[in-house]
């Protein structure tokens, strides 16, 4: 009965469209075609605005339920034991979704950030935390999963927890022929790995070695520095082969003072071919007050190309002696190049109450002799000196 009644009114209807003109149709089908993505538009938009909430409020009971009392245990000078921690808590990790385990992730982080800024941090009740949260397994578990870009943001939270790795479960990504799953992976194993660190570090890092892994070995090198297990990095030069890779190399042992390096590096500057790498070096000694090197970079100036000729005057201003004074005015006085000249005057200027006034007996010299760029550069490398100072 329904059926022949659905499908009479379904006929009228045909034949009543059937019946209109041609633009009335095609009208009537862009305003039906309208409609429905107007309402589908209306339901997803209800159902974001739905999702937001809800994650809103789990958050909300989330920060109620473990901020005061996370906060309380890292900050404690007592240490709490695993089954303390969960009791205080009032927390079954075995029972937890994902979703849960994710904000709490992400309460933990910032609760510890917090009370660390204040260098309030207790890091064994923050260890013990992650372990009765069950947190340091869970992302154990998520470093398997398939997705590339999923498992890559797993890994940077894995180093931001900052509690090791299992390099059995990480080996996997470290080899992966996605370049950037790779290298995230080889900064998480020479951030947290134990037993053998710089693995990787002995074999140029990767192949590609670009200003990003710098920022990421760099910051890797000063937590590992700030532990205490830094180790000597001129070993890891003889091992490559890839001058950008050894120019960021002399710079780190420049910035983490391996004075230990010093003989050896003035030994390499006969042996590299690389005016780059060569250019470094001489940097890295300045840094370095290797003052026994002072004669061979004046001895090696007239010899070397432009770029080299420059590291050695920045590396002359900072060893501070007669010998090296007296051949940075000499290097003024002879040379017509302004860059140079401004160059020289600068490093002149690193050598204190003696450089100061040989700048002054240049200044002198040239208002003498009417030499009114030499006036301004001067008076530049002045102006340079009291803005400091100021």
């Amino acid at each position: 009965m329904y059926y022949d009644f659905y499908l009479y009114y379904l006929s009228y209807l045909s034949s009543l469209y059937n019946g209109y003109p041609l633009i009335i149709r095609m009208t009537l089908v862009m305003v039906m075609v309208l409609a429905v993505i107007t309402l589908c538009g209306i339901l997803r938009l209800l159902f974001i605005g739905y999702k937001i909430n809800k994650e809103e409020r789990r958050k909300n009971k989330t920060k109620q339920h473990f901020e005061e009392k996370l906060d309380f245990v890292m900050r404690n000078k007592a240490n709490y034991d695993v089954e303390e921690i969960q009791a205080l808590l009032d927390y079954d990790a075995s029972k937890a979704k994902k979703w849960k385990l994710e904000l709490v992730t992400d309460l933990v982080l910032s609760v510890k950030n917090t009370v660390d800024r204040v260098s309030l941090l207790n890091v064994i009740n923050y260890k013990n935390c992650l372990e009765a949260l069950g947190l340091t397994r869970f992302w154990e578990k998520r470093m398997r999963v398939t997705g590339i870009d999923r498992r890559r943001e797993v890994l940077q939270i894995v180093g931001e927890i900052d509690n090791g790795v299992n390099s059995g479960v990480l080996s996997k990504s470290t080899f992966h022929k996605d370049i950037q799953l790779r290298k995230t992976a080889r900064d998480l194993y020479t951030s947290q790995d134990t037993y053998n660190p710089f693995r990787f570090m002995e074999e140029n890092f990767d192949e590609a070695f670009t200003q990003l892994d710098k920022l990421r070995l760099h910051a890797t090198l000063i937590k590992k520095s700030n532990e205490g297990k830094l180790p000597n990095l001129l070993r890891w030069i003889n091992n490559s082969k890839n001058p950008n890779y050894i120019i960021f190399v002399l710079r780190e042992i420049g910035f983490f003072k391996q004075y230990e390096a010093s003989t050896t590096l003035l030994t390499l500057l006969d042996k590299q071919e690389n005016k780059d790498v060569r250019a470094q070096i001489v940097i890295t000694l300045g840094e370095l007050d290797y003052f026994e090197c002072a004669p061979v970079l004046i001895e090696r100036f007239a010899l070397e190309n432009s770029s080299v000729r420059e590291a050695i005057i920045r590396a002359l201003g900072n060893l501070k002696d007669e010998q090296t004074l007296t051949f940075l005015v000499e290097t003024y006085q002879s040379t017509e190049d302004v860059n140079i000249k401004l160059l020289v005057a600068r490093s002149i200027k690193c050598h204190g109450e003696k450089g100061q006034q040989m700048l002054n007996q240049l200044k002198e010299d040239a208002r003498s002799a009417a030499k009114e760029k030499e006036n301004v550069l001067l008076d530049q490398v002045f102006s340079e000196n009291i803005f400091v100072s100021a």
